[in-house]
């Protein structure tokens, strides 16, 4: 049976708290029914972008929220069908999130993210070619097990998810997962945008996104060359993956983080009666960090004009979430929470 190597770090058990403190403080938080959809899109939105943005797709996070949203945009067709099929295989993961995962599911998501990409006889099969992990350069850096050796490997990572993982903490066991899979390459195509839906299908599992409105996928593609450099460091370190799962741990932190303050956000604008613009909820958080700002203050933060910020700020005076002191230059706009 496979068996990760690792360790326990003071700095990975203050991750692991940290974590399940805001996941602790999220679940209790009552969620209104008109928000999830929302959360739940913006997630998706986000994560399908980060996710086929990391191997290279070149659409924006615009343009995955018009296709999302069944809209068409420009562009090569075969873009527009690697961010449809990774949005049905999130949609897939979230509907069946408390089943098993197993060899059968496992094809069964690698056809939806392949289908149309590649040919159907590859599509939801093993690999039937030796495969290779390459740098920026197209530098061969790792060989991944062998054709005949694969279906073994991916049974034995499947036998370790299905016992010994159940001990540990659900934010190792996707991370482990996640690297040992990845690592494998199992498939001709699709392995990473694979591994990173299943480590989410895993923390889904053991309640970590009880709502499903979190994008750890944006925590990768937001440093992808830190991704990939994490990915290789625990290679090159014979498998020892203590530096990899703390790397995981910090972006679910990160992540669960930009959660609460979208959640804050929302707090807000409901008792205020506003619908945010995303430059007001960026305010918002600047105001929440600072007693007060001046007008000069918010243009050299946002880059924008006086013009701008009056536009940004004056809808939410009307409100009565920021109330404004002093006044023409000496004006300084404070919230009210």
């Amino acid at each position: 049976m496979y068996k990760p190597t690792y360790r326990i770090t003071p700095y990975l058990l203050k991750l692991i708290e940290e974590a399940g403190s805001l996941r602790f403080w999220i679940e209790q938080m009552p969620l209104k029914v008109t928000w999830l959809p929302l959360l739940q899109h913006e997630a998706r939105v986000r994560s399908t972008h980060s996710s086929t943005a990391i191997e290279g797709n070149p659409l924006t996070l615009a343009q995955v929220n018009a296709v999302a949203k069944g809209e068409t945009i420009g562009g090569p067709d075969k873009d527009k069908l690697e961010v449809e099929n990774y949005i049905k295989v999130l949609h897939w993961v979230e509907k069946n999130h408390t089943t098993e995962i197993n060899e059968a599911a496992i094809f069964n998501l690698h056809k939806i993210l392949t289908k149309g990409l590649l040919p159907e006889e590859r599509s939801g099969r093993y690999k039937d070619k030796q495969n290779y992990v390459l740098d920026e350069r197209k530098v061969k850096i790792f060989t991944p097990p062998s054709p005949q050796e694969t279906p073994s490997v991916v049974r034995e990572l499947l036998a370790w998810l299905d016992s010994s993982a159940r001990e540990l903490p659900p934010v190792l066991v996707a991370a482990i997962f996640h690297h040992r899979f990845v690592s494998i390459h199992p498939f001709v195509d699709g392995n990473g945008r694979l591994a990173r839906a299943l480590a989410a299908w895993i923390l889904y599992q053991h309640g970590y996104d009880t709502y499903h409105i979190f994008s750890l996928d944006d925590y990768f593609a937001g440093d992808r060359q830190r991704y990939y450099q994490k990915l290789q460091q625990a290679r090159e370190l014979d498998d020892e993956l203590t530096h990899w799962i703390e790397y995981v741990a910090e972006g679910v932190v990160k992540t669960l983080k930009d959660v609460k303050v979208r959640i804050e956000d929302l707090q807000v604008s409901t008792r205020h009666n506003i619908t945010l613009t995303p430059g007001q909820e960026e305010l918002i958080r600047v105001l929440r960090l600072r007693d007060s700002v001046t007008s000069a203050d918010l243009r050299q933060t946002f880059k924008v004009s006086r013009a701008r910020i009056h536009q940004i700020v004056n809808p939410l005076v009307k409100s009565g979430l920021v109330k404004t002191t002093g006044q023409g230059r000496s004006t300084r706009y404070l919230l009210v929470l």
